[in-house]
């Protein structure tokens, strides 16, 4: 009996994907943009701050906590 509920859950499970993957899929061919919109707080006034704190020899880790951003947005910003 598990066996038939189980198996019964894991078709469900595959329809739902089936619907969320033909639903993105039809949002990318409309042009429409998914997921969350980047925040842009000072980028090009920062962007020198930390390319010269870089340059001055410190981590990634030290100029994000400086900055209040996070590591991967420093890390970004002083590789563009």
């Amino acid at each position: 009996m598990f066996h038939v509920i189980a198996a019964m859950a894991e078709f469900e499970r595959e329809l739902i994907r089936e619907r969320v993957n033909a639903g993105l899929a039809k949002a990318r061919r409309k042009g429409i943009k998914l997921g969350r919109p980047r925040l842009r707080r000072d980028h090009d006034k920062q962007a020198k701050t930390i390319r010269r704190m870089r340059s001055d020899g410190q981590s990634y880790r030290q100029i994000a906590t400086a900055l209040g951003r996070s590591v991967s947005d420093v890390y970004r910003i002083a590789t563009a």
